[in-house]
């Protein structure tokens, strides 16, 4: 991923990104109350999760972490800048939570157990990530793309039950191919690896004209997934 580079187009940018960080947090809130005493949040990016704790939450800390700078409106009681993989994170967190972040971690089944160590007890974690579907366009053109798992699995032998599950799906659309990828790369997702040429991408939209379009422009689909989890 590019976020870094991406920053300061992110918050114009990833619209789905944001709508799912406000339904994250209305899902929580419905569920679980909005009390907490010590929250971190995973990957908390250039802040849309962040605003909607600041907004809806009530707590007495809050850690957040990324790869990068802290470039949310928050100044938290710590920042934790690097890997959630090997970076150090507090113990006897009431709740940890991740918006559209976690389907960039390698090792699941580490990440989860991770996570379950630092919550008390009966703690939750929430998160939401996308599903099978996501950029299926793009993937079923190229065939490179990111995998998502079916996590239930591994939500299982960390320790947590799963209190609600919730997927949609999202289609944008746009008035060109251009467009479109100037979308994903806006928001700092990287598809391939390699530097396409003119001929690349000229076989990319005719591939994509002939299967992804329709009266209302060149589709991108998201497909969102949401976990409320208990630890037990």
């Amino acid at each position: 991923m590019n976020f870094e580079k991406a920053k300061d187009t992110y918050r114009k940018n990833a619209l789905v990104q944001k709508q799912m960080a406000k339904k994250l947090v209305f899902i929580l809130t419905n569920l679980l109350g909005n009390k907490f005493d010590r929250i971190l949040e995973i990957g908390s990016g250039t802040g849309f999760l962040t605003d909607e704790i600041q907004n809806n939450l009530k707590y007495k800390e809050i850690f957040l972490n990324d790869l990068t700078d802290n470039f949310t409106n928050l100044t938290p009681d710590i920042y934790i800048k690097g890997d959630i993989i090997s970076a150090d994170i507090p113990n006897n967190l009431d709740l940890v939570v991740s918006n559209a972040a976690i389907q960039w971690i390698e090792d699941y089944d580490f990440l989860f157990k991770k996570i379950h160590s630092s919550l008390k007890y009966g703690g939750e974690f929430c998160f939401s990530t996308f599903g099978s579907k996501n950029f299926n366009q793009i993937k079923e053109i190229t065939k490179i793309g990111l995998c998502y798992p079916d996590l239930r699995e591994v939500i299982k032998n960390s320790g947590f039950k799963i209190i609600h599950f919730e997927q949609e799906l999202e289609t944008l659309y746009f008035e060109n191919i251009k467009e479109l990828l100037g979308h994903i790369k806006l928001t700092g997702v990287k598809t391939q690896n390699k530097v396409w040429t003119k001929a690349d991408f000229l076989n990319f939209e005719t591939k994509y004209l002939a299967k992804f379009k329709d009266n209302l422009g060149f589709e991108l689909t998201y497909h969102p997934v949401f976990y409320i989890l208990k630890s037990v």
